[in-house]
């Protein structure tokens, strides 16, 4: 009887516990058509964005902006995006062992700055850890924007004050619900490549821009902007991803919860049968006894 009931305790708590990760699973994926939603519509503003930032390449005005400033001494920053919240498989342990291993690769010495509980958590005993303002570590489904806007502000301090000579955004890139990888993207200094449409020089050189209202002004506003949006995508995706990695972690949750289900009912099956076996030949050796 005593193993019944200890089987039965189990069933109960397999059970209660199937009921909270299928909740977990609903939930994120509720989140997740919203959080896809705006990563599906902020990575064509975003590059459309780059692509009218690198052809104001060859502005004069883009060469004195300090923020596109390349330095060559100086320490490197990482702004590493966590998750608040656990359950969501390897999503986190990826990326923090990745931003580790980037670390330790260049040759000049690096500051972490974690975003997120499980960042924090995790390089809380760190000695190159940056802590920023609180406003700003916590990452919040309802202010996105305006938590990506104060972290580029102090961001941008830091690089302009020389306390930096890069920045870089450390976080898992979404690609699907299935698959998220770690990326370090570079910030600060802004990076001006060759763009694909740009590959004929000569056609490029050709080209004769008007800016309105001026070119100083365009570029002034449009650096920050551009910036501030790498940042702000960087926060989306890193939701997106989460709720992706949620979802599947707890969908594999619940298998194995099913299975284990299926397995300890089985368990009680046979407890119950060899219990009723014993009983009765108790039962029988006890009526035999009696009759002698």
């Amino acid at each position: 009887m005593a193993q019944l009931l200890q089987i039965k305790t189990r069933m109960k708590s397999v059970d209660s516990t199937l009921k909270i990760t299928k909740a977990m699973k609903m939930i994120a994926a509720a989140r997740l058509v919203k959080a896809k939603d705006r990563v599906v519509k902020t990575e064509p503003v975003a590059r459309k964005l780059e692509s009218i930032v690198q052809h104001l390449r060859d502005s004069e005005y883009i060469a004195k902006s300090p923020l596109s400033e390349i330095r060559t001494e100086g320490k490197e920053l990482y702004v590493v995006l966590t998750t608040d919240r656990g359950f969501c498989g390897g999503f986190n342990f990826k990326l923090l062992h990745f931003a580790e291993d980037e670390k330790l690769n260049p040759k000049d010495s690096v500051d972490i700055a974690p975003i997120g509980g499980k960042g924090l958590d995790y390089f809380e005993k760190a000695k190159d850890i940056l802590k920023l303002s609180d406003e700003v570590t916590t990452i919040w489904e309802e202010e996105l924007f305006n938590q990506s806007r104060l972290l580029y502000q102090e961001l941008e301090d830091l690089f302009l004050k020389g306390e930096y000579k890069a920045i870089y955004l450390v976080y898992n890139k979404f690609e699907s619900v299935l698959a998220q990888h770690p990326i370090k993207k570079q910030l600060l200094p802004i990076v001006f490549h060759q763009l694909e449409e740009d590959k004929n020089k000569e056609l490029h050189s050709e080209i004769d821009y008007l800016f309105e209202p001026d070119e100083k002004s365009l570029v002034d506003t449009i650096l920050p902007l551009y910036c501030n949006l790498n940042t702000f995508l960087g926060f989306v995706e890193t939701k997106a991803g989460e709720y992706g990695a949620r979802m599947t972690s707890m969908e594999g949750a619940n298998i194995n919860g099913e299975k284990l289900t299926r397995q300890l009912k089985i368990q009680f099956q046979r407890a119950r049968q060899e219990a009723i076996t014993r009983e009765l030949t108790e039962l029988i050796g006890g009526v035999e006894c009696l009759r002698r």
